[in-house]
């Protein structure tokens, strides 16, 4: 009966240790998963939370890391990178840009952005004439209709006058996009596309985007931008790889050269799994020396 009683005791000791353990290691394999390019990537957000971005639109400006609510998140982020979503509680949030590797240096843009319950914004660093300036875009993610792919335009170019842009020999996709202002999506066939982007009203071409596509169930942002050399440009960012998948961000690695860095978000949960480590081996080491213990208790009996 004492042997009986024992072990029950070790086992409830074992339990109460590993409560805690399991709740980190819950918490910690819930808040992302890894996507197919190695990147972290958010899993479905519950109603309390959504997604962040950050882009760099900023030509003139240097590589900066940014800082959520105080904490490092992005480092060395260069023009026309963009970074991979981040699940944050809903809410607002402070977004610093700073100068990259300079910490306590002055931020160069200081942003509060309120993250929306289940929805996604993007919080980007934009050139006016005036300067380097924030600009907040909604990502209203949203399935699109069966069999197709939505897509819209964001204008970051100041200089640059209102825009149409039209699928060569195709149908507009969008008209009249004006500085800094997004597009709504679109629906469009999945496919490759060759794209054109022309002033408002205007036959000449200010750029033409060859082999763009796009996959079924996706939803994408293409950012226009100008370079420090005048000519005008393109950042096709993935937002949702599919129906009922959490958004992805990033810049879309099969076009061109355009590729994001890997800035990864999942040290902490690095850090969490390791503590759980530790703690199970200290749980387990305890349980065996309070069954030892036990056991001799009982013999000396």
């Amino acid at each position: 009966m004492t042997s009986m009683i024992t072990r029950k005791a070790a086992l409830v000791a074992v339990a109460l240790l590993a409560a805690p353990l399991l709740a980190v290691g819950t918490a910690a394999a819930s808040s992302s998963t890894t996507s197919s390019d190695g990147a972290a990537t958010p899993v479905a957000a519950a109603a309390t939370s959504g997604w962040a971005r950050f882009g760099h639109f900023a030509p003139d400006t240097q590589a900066v890391d940014v800082l959520v609510d105080g904490a490092p998140w992005a480092t060395d982020l260069k023009f026309k990178d963009v970074t991979h979503y981040l699940s944050l509680p809903t809410g607002l949030h402070r977004f610093e840009i700073m100068p990259t590797a300079q910490p306590g240096a002055t931020p160069l843009l200081d942003i509060e952005a309120g993250v929306p319950a289940g929805g996604a914004i993007t919080v980007s660093a934009v050139t006016t004439r005036d300067g380097l300036a924030p600009q907040v875009f909604d990502d209203a993610l949203t399935p699109p209709p069966a069999g197709q792919s939505l897509v819209r335009f964001i204008h970051a170019a100041p200089d640059v006058p209102a825009v149409d842009v039209q699928v060569v020999s195709g149908p507009v996709l969008a008209s009249d996009v004006t500085y800094p202002w997004a597009t709504g999506y679109q629906p469009i066939v999945a496919g490759t596309y060759d794209v054109e982007v022309k002033p408002v009203g205007s036959s000449d071409v200010l750029l033409r985007i060859s082999s763009w596509s796009i996959t079924p169930g996706a939803q994408s942002s293409i950012v226009i931008v100008k370079g420090l050399d005048g000519k005008l440009d393109v950042v096709p960012v993935l937002d949702a790889a599919a129906v009922a998948v959490a958004p992805v961000g990033g810049v879309q690695t099969d076009y061109g050269q355009l590729a994001l860095p890997s800035h990864r978000s999942d040290l902490r949960i690095a850090m969490y799994l390791a503590l759980l480590l530790v703690l199970a081996i200290g749980a387990t080491c305890c349980s065996v020396r309070f069954v030892r213990s036990l056991r001799t208790t009982n013999a000396e009996r």
